[in-house]
């Protein structure tokens, strides 16, 4: 079930529920974070997930923003959909994140549609956390510009997070500080829908980063295949780096061709 404005009560519901062990499962990561001393979240979680060989592809799936997959030589590795939106893709980074650091999660792939699962809520809870700070409400509330649509961009822009991200998380101020008003508008604008193309000419208009609602189209396999092709000069006998590395060369290729396609808009 997607979070639409009929659920969203259901949602920041579900939210408070889960607020006191997503709060725990924060200040475990941000003592984690100390050795990065990388100050901004998109920066951090990319930087996580490429200590645990992440994987950057650009797959032509518009609700698939990323899963843990289990390669060929049995290593669980995040993988993220750089076909999407850059603030999807720092979003999906943290809620992969939150599957990787909590023991005993099954393996699982996310839609950015986010289901009802309570394992899955509580992982884009955590992200949302991870990205968006508690000055969201005031910063949002004292913009200048008329339009709720151009204030939720600037809000997207300065906290590097998708728009319903954004929108949940302004609800439930809103509610904290009873306010009503600010409720039934982000009710009435929450089920609205941006392309792509649409979303860059409202950022070139309130002159904000175009990048940030771009696709990077990444194709990359960083450390994994750095580490198979290491290990497979060392020891080229051992079947299961050389089929690591076979499985690499072949993703490798493959969307290297995707990344083209879809840059020269040939896949939609």
């Amino acid at each position: 079930m997607r979070i639409t404005s009929a659920n969203l009560d259901e949602t920041v519901k579900l939210n408070r529920k889960i607020e006191n062990e997503i709060q725990r499962h924060i200040a475990f990561m941000n003592r984690h974070l100390a050795k990065y001393e990388i100050h901004s979240p998109e920066k951090q979680a990319l930087q996580i997930l490429k200590d645990h060989y992440l994987i950057q592809l650009p797959i032509p799936d518009p609700d698939w923003g990323g899963a843990i997959r289990e390669l060929p030589n049995g290593e669980k590795v995040p993988v993220i959909n750089t076909a999407q939106p850059r603030l999807y893709q720092y979003f999906i980074c943290w809620h992969e994140i939150y599957h990787l650091t909590v023991d005993n999660l099954p393996v699982v792939s996310h839609e950015i549609s986010t289901e009802f699962d309570l394992t899955e809520r509580k992982a884009d809870y955590f992200a949302s956390q991870m990205l968006i700070s508690k000055d969201l409400y005031p910063y949002f509330y004292h913009l200048k510009e008329e339009k709720f649509i151009h204030r939720a961009a600037i809000c997207m822009d300065l906290f590097k997070a998708p728009y319903k991200a954004i929108l949940i998380q302004l609800y439930e101020s809103a509610i904290t500080y009873q306010n009503t008003t600010l409720q039934e508008e982000i009710k009435a604008n929450f089920d609205l829908t941006f392309s792509v193309t649409d979303w860059i000419r409202l950022f070139k208009q309130l002159s904000l980063d175009e990048n940030l609602v771009k696709p990077s189209y990444t194709v990359d396999f960083g450390l994994l295949k750095y580490l198979a092709e290491e290990k497979e000069k060392e020891r080229p006998d051992d079947r299961v780096y050389e089929e690591t590395g076979q499985y690499i060369l072949k993703l490798e290729k493959k969307f290297l061709d995707v990344k083209g396609k879809l840059e020269r808009g040939k896949l939609s």
